[in-house]
């Protein structure tokens, strides 16, 4: 890089950690106080707490790189704009590439970031995290549930156990209404918590199922000798489910054992994860593209820089937004499958071109308006903001 690029190389990158440090923290936040209840029915769990959310983070913040790239980006170029050092740029005659190059290694370092995580870090976070809420459910249920009381220890899932006894558990009772079509009760004699292959189950011995439908409270019982829960979450493990997509490996989804319960049943989900592995890379270069798009070219003052972080923004997370609809359907068709990989690489296919030309954004009729719209917004809104309202006080006074 030349000293031009490095400067900018260095602005961008220090825009970006700042960005994916905010975003991870207040996605990590969010995630951890929607698990916080789990802390309620066991003493061990409050002391785990914070280890079962620090494994969420590898996940979130491969999650959040592609948009910590595209607002670091943007903010880097609004900066030299801002500065007026862009026009400068543009005057001595250095071409679009100067601007771009820097801007670009940052997209492939996010993206390199987001393999890393992906295929190594990933898989082993998620295992731990799902080992860990394991590993509390069957505190809870062996160790600090009151025999002969009904516990609440989910949103929707009340436990009763007649005794404990070290890992088994006499007279179980579980009722589910967790789903919103069919509430689900479980009577078992006894229940045993078994390790395998690393997972904790809870295998139910001798009960039966009763299931009644919300809709007409039709009410069907099934017997049955034995039955299998994921700790995890408390859901029947009977499809061999336990050991989730997310906690494989790269190796295993590509190369899944023939014998593997999932897989017969359920290609597509290994599928639908090793797609989601291999795109979500993509995401980081495409977004620091389209950062170069809506911001690279120079600019006045007077057009200020909310329009391009908007426009950029609303473009990120809209194919972003596609992306995530297109993985869903995966399960449904294989097409779907060269759609996600298609949506990130058209975008970069795209973007690369519109720099190529020299496409300057901030000319086009419709960019023009939403300039003019925002700025309409804001001059109407901002009398009202709370920062306003104190400068006027302190001139009064």
């Amino acid at each position: 890089m030349t000293l031009l690029e490095r400067y900018l190389f260095k602005r961008a990158i220090t825009y970006a950690a700042a960005s994916l440090a905010s975003l991870v923290l207040i996605v990590w936040i969010v995630q951890a106080l929607a698990r916080i209840d789990i802390i309620k029915t066991s003493a061990s769990a409050a002391g785990n707490i914070f280890w079962i959310a620090l494994m969420l983070l590898p996940d979130l913040t491969a999650g959040v790189v592609p948009f910590a790239v595209l607002i670091g980006a943007i903010q880097a170029l609004n900066s030299l704009n801002t500065d007026s050092e862009r026009p400068v740029i543009a005057a001595s005659g250095a071409s679009q590439s100067v601007i771009a190059k820097p801007i670009i290694a940052l997209g492939l370092i996010g993206g390199l970031l987001i393999l890393f995580i992906a295929h190594i870090i990933g898989p082993a976070s998620a295992s731990a995290f799902q080992n860990g809420i394991r590993s509390i459910n069957a505190d809870t249920i062996t160790l600090f549930l009151q025999p002969g009381r009904f516990e609440r220890v989910q949103p929707g899932l009340v436990v009763s156990i007649g005794a404990a006894r070290g890992s088994t558990v006499e007279s179980l009772v579980i009722a589910d209404t967790r789903d919103g079509t069919t509430d689900l009760t479980y009577f078992a004699r006894e229940a045993k918590i078994l390790k395998q292959d690393d997972q904790s189950l809870l295998l139910l011995y001798d009960g039966q199922l009763h299931r009644r439908s919300k809709s007409d409270g039709g009410i069907s019982v099934i017997e049955f000798q034995t039955y299998a829960f994921d700790l995890a979450e408390l859901k029947p493990a009977t499809q061999g489910d336990w050991i989730r997509a997310s906690e494989r490996s790269t190796f295993d989804l590509i190369w899944p054992d023939p014998n593997d319960t999932l897989y017969q049943t359920r290609p597509a989900v290994l599928t639908e994860e090793l797609t989601d592995r291999m795109t979500n890379w993509l995401y980081a270069l495409a977004f620091a593209l389209w950062a170069v798009v809506v911001a690279g070219q120079p600019r006045t003052n007077r057009q200020g820089t909310g329009p391009a972080m908007a426009l950029g923004l609303i473009g990120g997370l809209g194919l972003k937004a596609i992306g995530f609809v297109t993985l869903s359907l995966i399960e449904e068709s294989f097409i779907w499958v060269l759609v996600t990989y298609a949506l990130p690489l058209s975008a970069i296919t795209l973007n690369a071109v519109l720099i190529m030309r020299d496409f300057n954004l901030s000319r086009w009729s419709l960019f023009e308006k939403f300039a003019n719209a925002s700025y309409r917004i804001g001059k109407a809104i901002g009398p009202w903001m709370p920062f306003r309202q104190s400068a006027r006080g302190a001139a009064g006074r």
